[in-house]
C-alpha cells in the first residue's frame, strides 16, 4: 500500500530545468571557461550544485559566489508545471519533496506550494545525496513510513536510480529532463507526459487515491 507521494522540485514541479543550464553557462563565461554543452549540463540534473560545480570547474574558489549571485537572477519567476496546482490538491496522501536543490533557493522557488508537502528533504539534510538512497530515506523517516510504501515522482534518470535503490516505487514525468529513450533504456517503465496524469498512474499502480 502506498501511504506517502514524493517530488523531486526541478523539472517536475517547476519549469527550471533551462534556467539551470543557464545558471552554468553564466558562471563558466565570468570564469573565463569553454561552455559546457546542453547535453553535458542534462546530464547533472539532480545533483547538487556543489558537486555540479566542482565537477565543471574543478577547485575554484570563485565558482560559488559567482554562481550565488546568477542562480538568483536565473530562477526569478520560475513558473510551476502545467497543471501542478491542481494535481497536488487530488493527490490525498501525504506529499514530500526530495531535491538536490538547497533549502533557501528551494523554498523560495517554491513559494505557496511549500503547503501541500508535509516534508521536504535539501542536500543540507543528508550526507550523500541522489542516486544514494540516504534521502529517500530521510523522507521516509519524517512520515513515519517504509520506503516501499511511498512513490517517488522525478524527471530524470538519476531520480529514477534513486528510488530503484532505496526500494520506493517510481513515476518518469517525461518534460525537459530525460526522455522516454532514456528512462525505458534505464528500465523505468510508468511514464507520464503530464504532470495531471500522475494521480492516475498513481491510482491504476498503486492505490486508490
Amino acid at each position: 500500500m502506498i501511504k506517502a507521494a514524493l517530488f523531486d522540485l526541478d523539472g517536475t514541479l517547476i519549469d527550471s530545468n533551462e534556467a539551470i543550464f543557464q545558471t552554468y553557462i553564466e558562471v563558466s563565461r565570468r570564469l573565463g571557461k569553454k561552455e559546457p554543452s546542453i547535453e553535458i549540463l542534462r546530464s547533472l540534473l539532480g545533483q547538487p550544485s556543489h558537486i555540479n560545480l566542482e565537477y565543471l570547474f574543478g577547485q575554484n574558489e570563485q565558482a560559488r559566489p559567482i554562481y550565488n549571485e546568477v542562480v538568483k537572477k536565473t530562477h526569478e519567476n520560475l513558473n510551476f508545471l502545467p497543471f501542478v496546482k491542481e494535481t497536488l490538491k487530488k493527490i490525498s496522501i501525504p506529499k514530500g519533496i526530495v531535491t538536490s536543490k538547497r533549502s533557501e533557493n528551494a523554498l523560495e522557488i517554491l513559494k505557496e506550494l511549500k503547503d501541500f508537502f508535509v516534508v521536504i528533504i535539501t542536500p543540507e539534510q543528508t550526507i550523500k545525496q541522489k542516486p544514494n538512497p540516504e534521502p529517500i530515506y530521510a523522507a521516509c523517516k519524517k512520515l513515519s513510513i517504509k520506503p516501499e510504501e511511498c512513490v517517488y515522482i522525478g524527471d530524470t534518470v538519476r531520480d529514477y536510480h534513486t528510488a530503484l535503490n532505496s526500494g520506493t516505487k517510481f513515476i518518469a514525468l517525461i518534460d525537459k529532463g530525460s526522455t522516454a529513450e532514456q528512462f525505458s533504456e534505464a528500465g523505468a517503465k510508468n511514464q507520464v507526459i503530464s504532470f495531471n496524469l500522475i494521480p492516475n498512474m498513481i491510482k491504476k499502480l498503486f492505490i486508490d487515491i
